[in-house]
């Protein structure tokens, strides 16, 4: 019992907002949405490699026949590619339509390959046949914005931090990010923020209002559970709530923390933002009792929450 990811931490970008992230913690899954493309990013990418990539799609793409949803063995004479642009240096955007139907008219698919710096990124969403003219603008606008950066150092200039990268600029888009790190593997100690643009409707659903979810949560793990604490409490200049659970198993310990921000829709840099601390797991046959607990004590859990919370603040360039 030890509060081992305490004793080092270095600060880390995610979204707009910083907070000080154990050094020894790995990232177990993340994803992001940027203007409503999701971005995949790939590290350590050599040029030749983009490249090869690059022309290999365009050409799936100009050769890959578009069908017909209505008679899917009709040759519709059309490619799937609709438009390929390069928005910046060392970028590739193409607009395409798998289906063809002669009564409506169907979306088109967007996907967009950007290299910077040995770093690969990879959009995909997706476009409505009235903005097709429009599309060159968008991703004219949108891919300007990226930078390569290395993922522990936090940039000084207003954006969305993004797995090796920031997308520069104020928020006048939509912006999604999802991450999770296991705070110290390979014990069960799991930490979840998550943040999207704050809406008004948020500003009435506060995390007591769904207590009845979390509790039904807990229902279905074995033990009981209780309460330690709940109430408000403030974290990067906003209003948050948690609630924090100890659930009790025989031998086995398990901590839900709870945190949840409605964010103000007014500013990028106060989020509608959700943080779960999870520490312990129910055992099974590959994971025993005494593997399977918390890995901290009732105070060192407490400790870890409220040093991590407290730790969170606005990115340098967001005010």
């Amino acid at each position: 019992m030890n509060n081992s990811p305490l004793s080092k931490a270095r600060p880390w970008c995610v979204g707009r907002l910083v907070f000080d992230r154990p050094a020894i913690s790995e990232i177990s899954n993340e994803s992001y949405v940027y203007r409503g493309d999701k971005l995949v990013t790939t590290h350590n990418v050599s040029l030749d490699a983009y490249r090869e990539k690059v022309d290999a799609r365009e050409s799936e793409l100009r050769t890959r026949q578009r069908v017909n949803p209505v008679n899917l063995s009709e040759r519709t004479g059309h490619a799937w590619l609709e438009k390929a642009f390069s928005p910046v240096k060392d970028s590739r955007v193409f607009i395409y339509q798998e289906g063809v139907a002669k009564a409506i008219q169907l979306p088109f698919n967007s996907e967009g390959y950007i290299f910077a710096d040995h770093t690969l990124f990879h959009t995909t969403g997706g476009i409505g046949s009235s903005g097709l003219d429009d599309s060159e603008n968008i991703y004219n606008d949108t891919y300007r914005r990226f930078k390569a950066r290395d993922n522990w150092t936090v940039p000084t200039e207003s954006g969305f931090c993004i797995d090796g990268g920031i997308v520069t600029g104020s928020n006048v888009h939509t912006e999604e990010v999802s991450q999770s790190f296991a705070l110290m593997p390979p014990r069960p100690a799991l930490l979840l923020i998550k943040m999207r643009d704050s809406m008004d409707y948020d500003q009435g659903q506060p995390l007591t209002k769904n207590l009845s979810e979390l509790r039904a949560k807990l229902n279905r793990m074995p033990g009981s559970y209780h309460i330690l604490r709940k109430g408000k409490r403030p974290i990067a200049g906003m209003d948050a709530e948690e609630v924090l659970f100890a659930l009790k198993d025989g031998a086995v310990t398990v901590y839900r923390f709870y945190l949840l921000a409605p964010g103000n829709p007014a500013t990028p840099a106060q989020p509608h933002t959700s943080i779960e601390l999870l520490l312990g797991t129910s055992p099974r046959d590959d994971f025993p009792p005494d593997q399977a607990t918390s890995p901290l004590d009732e105070s060192g859990a407490l400790q870890l929450w409220d040093t991590l919370l407290n730790s969170l603040r606005v990115k340098p360039g967001e005010i």
